[in-house]
């Protein structure tokens, strides 16, 4: 018992529990404030906001091009606060040039009716595009922050902006309709950058030059962007090819609720992760204390997926039954199998984290490369011959296999990385 205390104490003082209270509360408002939105629009308008959030999801990862990786990388090592509040700057003025470079080309796309045969999206979307500089800001700024393990800080900031940017949109959405939407949207955006300012303002005016910023900034940012597009497209790769493969949109839109609790689910290890983060990365150049913090945290994640996997599986089906009918049963049972999902991402995490904290990017992206490929063409096949009940399967064989995969990579990475170390050959493709 005075074990789980201390261990209890510990996440506490690491701002586990404000953050994770932080997620989920912003996660329940995504969630609620969806559906309420629904009920102010017409069919045909949410289609068209789903269509341009795609849009908006896959151009943030290109418009911000992983600078924020960067920050969160370069300023979670042992360096002086000056050093990384002078990282933070040069990366806010390097991400303005691919973040306009992004808005410019989703703005001609549209104008030559590339980014949708549907002209209302592409009129809208040229004023949907501009939350884009919003959301890449926002991410930087919290990776900083991240870093710095201003955890408790962070989770006060974004609750409070989420909670009103929700009541704001919903209430926008019923007085103005879909054009409320939008421009709300692009307004809320923008707020949230206000307080993560507040937050950085002192390290943003004392700074101490670093020398070769950029290009430190820029190892960390490319593999980055490649990571997290492949990445983000997996994400919703289930998505994307039911939406072409199935025609019974009712049971796609069963598929889609349970989607939505494992994005829940998810926002317990998401917590993890960012936190365990700085600390890998701060351990990278200490063999024992890396792997002693890596076999720890591993199992005692595994326990916490497994905990939450088995709990959720017996809670969420029955709550979809007692709250949307005995019509959406088949949700709950796309649900327990969508949870193993859940469940092998989970044990699969802190193995990339692992892998990000010695600064190996490019074995993330190897790794993602042959999973993404594994994935798309299971799918494919399982939704084929199966249908929808084949495409919740596929995902939670893939994970299994990504799972597999990350660990046996990380093994490779760890003996490498340290043995570079012992032998005084250290050349990190990040230039330290």
């Amino acid at each position: 018992m005075n074990r789980v205390s201390l261990a209890i104490k510990g996440l506490v003082d690491k701002g586990f529990f404000h953050l994770l209270s932080a997620n989920f509360v912003i996660g329940f408002l995504a969630f609620g404030s969806q559906i309420l939105v629904a009920k102010f629009l017409a069919p045909e308008e949410i289609g068209r906001i789903k269509t341009m959030q795609s849009y908006i999801a896959v151009a943030t990862i290109l418009a911000g091009f992983g600078f924020n990786t960067a920050v969160l990388k370069l300023c979670s090592e042992r360096r002086p606060d000056g050093e990384k509040g002078f990282i933070l700057t040069k990366n806010i003025v390097y991400t303005t040039v691919p973040c306009a470079v992004v808005l410019l080309v989703i703005a001609a796309a549209a104008l030559l009716g590339w980014t949708s045969p549907d002209p209302q999206i592409n009129r809208w979307i040229v004023v949907f595009m501009l939350m884009l500089p919003g959301a890449v800001y926002t991410a930087l700024l919290i990776s900083y922050i991240q870093a710095r393990k201003r955890i408790h800080q962070m989770a006060y900031a974004q609750t409070i902006v989420r909670v009103a940017g929700a009541v704001f949109l919903v209430g926008a959405t019923y007085a103005f309709g879909f054009p409320g939407f939008v421009y709300t949207s692009v307004i809320i955006s923008a707020a949230a950058v206000i307080p993560l300012l507040g937050l950085v303002k002192r390290d943003l005016a004392n700074t101490t030059p670093v020398t070769e910023p950029f290009r430190k900034s820029f190892y960390f940012a490319k593999w980055s962007t490649a990571n997290n597009t492949i990445g983000t497209i997996a994400s919703f790769l289930d998505i994307f090819l039911l939406n072409f493969m199935i025609t019974d949109r009712v049971e796609f839109g069963y598929y889609g609720i349970a989607t939505i609790f494992v994005v829940g689910l998810n926002s317990v290890t998401t917590t993890v992760q960012n936190i365990a983060m700085p600390y890998f990365s701060e351990k990278s150049n200490d063999e024992s204390e890396f792997r002693r913090v890596l076999r720890k945290y591993q199992k005692q994640l595994i326990l916490l997926a497994g905990g939450v996997t088995l709990a959720s599986i017996i809670i969420v089906p029955l709550f979809i039954e007692i709250v949307y009918g005995d019509s959406y049963s088949n949700a709950g049972v796309y649900f327990r199998i969508l949870a193993v999902k859940y469940f092998f991402w989970s044990c699969s995490v802190l193995y990339g984290v692992a892998i990000w904290g010695m600064g190996r990017m490019k074995y993330i992206f190897y790794y993602l490369v042959v999973s993404f490929a594994f994935s798309t063409t299971l799918l494919y096949f399982m939704i084929k011959y199966m249908g929808i009940t084949g495409a919740a399967i596929a995902q939670a064989v893939s994970y299994a296999f990504l799972f597999v995969l990350v660990y046996f990579t990380a093994r490779f990475v760890l003996n490498k990385h340290f043995s570079e170390l012992a032998d005084g050959s250290e050349t990190q493709e990040a230039g330290h």
